[in-house]
Order: structure tokens, then sequence, then C-alpha cells
């Protein structure tokens, strides 16, 4: 016969593992799972074996993941399987077999309506992160309401270093980063910054240890679930509204024009095809276009 003292014990656990218990859907690309009474949605990037590109099938699963999860949901956690990389941004192989056809607007168009969604939902998004967030992964990180970094990440637009300078993340990054000057030396050089150089001018809002990641980012979810969903929703929307004053589709519009006219120079067509086999690019230092 159980004791009353076990009795106890059951019905706590039983309820805490009701409380935590998690749902979960997997495609090929993201990984979704819900707890805290699935007010609290983590969608995991799950292609670590190609780096977590933001193809242009990964950015439409996201795009999908936000919309479905938006209203059943307190709070969005955008995080990796990989502990190595978040994101290592665009698939150039993709962007250089879409440039032939003059196919490339199409992703940019879509990676900008991800990053605009990241900011139109009504609930908060954090971006817990991993390792290298790099070019449009950082964009994304950049684009989202919170960020908790682990020591071990880093942060780069690296774009140019292959011939495509990061137009478009630049307009996410340089908006968070408060130093232009640090923005800048990441684009022309296409060197990382560390996570505590990210917090002390930012692009992330705290730094923990990898082990201690998820449990920060978890314990701040549960925060922001404890307040009212409405004042929450009416706060995100007036700080969007306060943050995309100089009109954030415009510039994204802007930038994606200037990835456009990147793609037609012929340094920039060697540039991707030296990346794809992995050989260092020869430039020529000319205007010249395909």
């Amino acid at each position: 016969m159980l004791s009353l003292g076990s009795i106890l014990r059951s019905n706590i656990c039983k309820s805490v593992s009701s409380r935590y218990a998690s749902s979960s859907v997997t495609t090929s690309l993201i990984k979704i799972s819900k707890t805290d009474n699935d007010q609290i949605c983590r969608i995991t990037l799950n292609n670590n074996r190609q780096r977590n590109i933001l193809s242009l099938a990964m950015i439409n699963d996201l795009i999908k993941a936000l919309e479905d999860n938006e209203k059943q949901s307190r709070v969005i956690i955008l995080t990796a399987g990989d502990q190595k990389v978040f994101s290592s941004g665009h698939s150039l192989k993709e962007l250089s077999e879409l440039s032939k056809t003059k196919a490339c607007a199409s992703v940019f168009d879509r990676c900008t309506e991800l990053m605009l969604k990241i900011g139109q939902l009504s609930i908060p998004v954090i971006a817990e992160v991993f390792g290298l967030a790099a070019a449009a992964g950082c964009q994304m990180v950049a684009s989202c309401d919170i960020v908790v970094a682990g020591e071990n990440a880093s942060f780069s637009v690296p774009g140019v270093k292959h011939g495509l300078f990061c137009i478009t993340p630049a307009v996410a990054v340089r908006r968070s980063i408060t130093n232009p000057k640090l923005s800048s030396l990441m684009l022309f050089t296409g060197e990382p910054i560390s996570a505590k150089e990210a917090y002390n001018h930012g692009l992330v809002s705290r730094v923990v240890s990898e082990n201690d990641l998820e449990r920060e980012t978890n314990k701040i979810a549960m925060q922001i679930c404890a307040n009212s969903r409405a004042v929450v929703a009416v706060g995100k929307k007036y700080l969007q509204m306060k943050d995309a004053k100089d009109d954030l589709t415009h510039e994204y519009q802007v930038a994606t024009r200037g990835m456009i006219e990147n793609l037609e120079l012929k340094d920039t067509q060697h540039g991707l095809d030296s990346f794809i086999k992995k050989t260092r690019p020869t430039w020529t230092h000319l205007d010249d276009k395909m």
C-alpha cells in the first residue's frame, strides 16, 4: 500500500509532467516542439548536414511554422539542432544556379518576407544561438526580438569573401548593432565577432554558457508567458512601428536590387563557383557583367 507521501509525490510529478510535456512535428528541414501547455513553441533548424542553410525550402518551412504557431503560442524560440552552426545563411549553390535564370529575386523576396514576419508576429520571437550565425543566418538573429547566445556563438556577414556582398543581411544587422563602424568592419572584411562583442554592441541580449543556454532561453520564455498576451501584443506592435519608422520594407526592396546587381558581376559568379568547388577565388577586380 502506498504511503500518503508517495501518493503526493506521484501527483506532483504527474502535474509537472503534464505542464511540461511536449508535442512535436518534424519536417525534413525543421522540427517543431511545444512545451508549457503549448505556450512555448520551439522551432529547430534541422538540416545540420548542410549547416542549416536558408535555402528557399527552409525559408518556406520557417514562414509556415511561424504562421501556424502564432495563435496558440505565447512565445516562439528559433534554435538549431547543430551546436556548431546556427545557420550559415543562403545556399550559395542555389543562388548560383538561380542567377543563371534571373530567378534569384524570388529567394531574396521570400527571405525578406521571413524577416518581416518575425517582427510582425503578435508574440515575441527569441533566437537561441549555438555556434555560428552567418550571412542571412545572422540577419535572422538580428530580426528576432530577443537573442540569447552561448559563449561559443559567433556572428558574421562573410558574403564579400565569396563575391556576394551581404546587402540584404546588412539591413537587419546594421539596425541591431549600435556601433555602425563595427557592422561596416564585419561587412567589408567578412570576419566574425564573438558573442561577447555582439552583446557589447547590441546584437545579443544575453550571453550564457552553452550548458545553460536552453535553460536560460526557457526561463525568459516562461517570464514572457507570465504576462498578459494582449499587453505583450500591443507592446510589440508599437515597438515594431517605432523600429519601422524608416520603412523597413522599402529598405529591403532597395537591398534586393543591390543583391541582384551584385550577382550579375563576373567576379561574383567566379566567387560562387570557387566556393562550391572549395577553391580560392582569383578576382579580376573589374566590373564586367555576365
